[in-house]
């Protein structure tokens, strides 16, 4: 079977699983994605640069560059594989909004959803499974499901205005400082199971 390939512009209902050979890169595009019930996931490569190379050192289903704009909406997954960073979405200069979905990473020292290089990062709702930290340096959290890069943070945001997360509290990032707060004013974050977070209005 060839496999399928899907040009992720535009609005864009999955008709089936999807197991894209590099990563979804976008920039300078409008894309809303709807999973409807399937899964994404994510290919391993290598990234230098910018570059997508073979290797296994990377794993990122949607890379959002700049000018570009992801919506993504529906149930369904998206799966980030095991590499040394692995992330379901890496927004690298590029508005993402996220409104459903579930989201898996599988790294030692990786962030589920990733923001640098001034992207706008806003949450709405979904799923969020980070991978366990196993003793990165500079990340103090156990299951680190959101993170700004540290140097783009004044231009860089994540905004949550709901969602679940399982075993990160978006109220309080210690990574990026204790009681670090990625909710959106007026909303709040509220531990409803034991180490399960969901963002609600205040």
């Amino acid at each position: 079977d060839e496999p399928i390939y899907i040009e992720f512009v535009g609005d864009i209902l999955l008709e089936g699983d999807y197991e894209p050979a590099k990563p979804i890169i976008l920039s300078n595009v409008v894309t809303n994605v709807n999973l409807n019930n399937k899964t994404i996931t994510a290919p391993v490569f290598a990234e230098s640069n910018g570059q997508v190379l073979e290797g296994n050192s990377d794993s990122y289903a949607f890379w959002v560059k700049e000018g570009a704009e992801l919506t993504i909406e529906g149930e369904g997954e998206v799966v980030a594989q095991e590499a040394t960073y692995s992330m379901a979405v890496w927004a690298n200069g590029g508005k993402v909004t996220i409104k459903g979905g579930k989201f898996y990473n599988n790294g030692d020292n990786s962030d589920l959803i990733y923001a640098s290089n001034g992207s706008q990062v806003e949450i709405f709702g979904g799923e969020f499974y980070a991978n366990e930290n196993k003793g990165a340096e500079g990340t103090k959290n156990t299951h680190p499901a959101l993170n700004i890069k540290d140097k783009d943070r004044a231009n860089t945001s994540i905004k949550v205005y709901g969602g679940k997360f399982y075993g990160f509290n978006p109220a309080n990032n210690v990574s990026e400082g204790p009681n670090t707060n990625f909710v959106a004013p007026g909303y709040k974050s509220v531990e409803v199971e034991p180490e399960v977070w969901e963002v609600v209005a205040e």
